[in-house]
């Protein structure tokens, strides 16, 4: 079969996640916290969100080896230290109802199972043993799902054609092209920082970082940039549609 040629980008992102029980009579003009990281020199964030029973669940953000702690004693402080105090006031007179949490497994890796010169028949592969992203981004199930969708769309191209004869290689061709976009979108983000261990940017990568820069600007008072942007980011429209001329001349007269 040979051997599965790979790509990998890594930021060394690090997660920690606690349970909190809200405080009673707690009163904030928001419901739902999310600080972001933002690079080059803000490497720390966190986000914070009701769940049921009366709770919070916490989860601090870092990147580039800056891991958010384990232990007890550190994780106030390293809250602290985010953007913006409102968590914190939030937690640090909260009761801890669980142990602290820890996930580091967030590289991008992309097995590229159609380069393969040969492939079994009848087997094939999707999910995560195909792309795995980070979490950060929210992709992995979506992009499952459009992989699960790829199969069933060639299995109906060779629908009565048994035994199938070729149908392994066809369906990684078809599936690599569905994984480009997400794949670009995933790691074209981590390229923002410089110790993500990849590709280097290039001018074209750096010249959309800064036109998304602007989107995400506008999209602040306009309604259709903000709805989507976000129908890219989780897939449901492809990334040309933030070219639109309703989004590209609105941002191009941005100051």
């Amino acid at each position: 079969m040979g051997r599965l040629p790979k790509q990998k980008s890594t930021l060394s992102w690090g997660y920690s996640s606690r349970w909190y029980q809200i405080p009673d009579h707690w009163q904030a003009p928001w419901k739902v916290m999310l600080i972001q990281t933002k690079p080059p020199d803000h490497p720390r964030g966190v986000v914070m969100y009701p769940v049921e029973g009366n709770r919070w669940i916490v989860t601090l953000v870092g990147v580039g080896h800056d891991y958010p702690p384990t232990h007890e004693t550190d994780f106030l402080p390293f809250a602290q230290t985010v953007r913006s105090h409102e968590v914190y006031d939030a937690i640090h007179q909260a009761q801890p109802l669980s142990d602290i949490y820890s996930y580091r497994r967030t590289e991008n890796c992309w097995q590229h199972y159609e380069a393969l010169p040969r492939l079994p028949e009848h087997l094939v592969a999707v999910g995560d043993a195909v792309c795995a992203f980070n979490p950060i981004y929210g992709q992995g199930m979506t992009v499952a799902a459009l992989g699960a969708l790829t199969l069933d769309q060639c299995l109906d191209q060779t629908a009565g054609k048994f035994p199938l004869q070729g149908f392994t290689p066809i369906f990684h061709q078809q599936l690599a092209q569905m994984l480009v976009v997400p794949w670009l979108m995933a790691t074209s983000e981590d390229l923002r920082w410089p110790s993500t261990v990849g590709p280097t940017p290039n001018w074209q990568t750096r010249l959309m970082h800064q036109y998304l820069d602007r989107v995400v600007q506008a999209s602040l008072d306009r309604s259709y940039i903000y709805r989507t942007f976000w129908e890219v980011i989780h897939m449901v429209k492809p990334p040309k549609a933030l070219f639109h001329p309703q989004i590209l001349l609105p941002d191009l007269r941005l100051g």
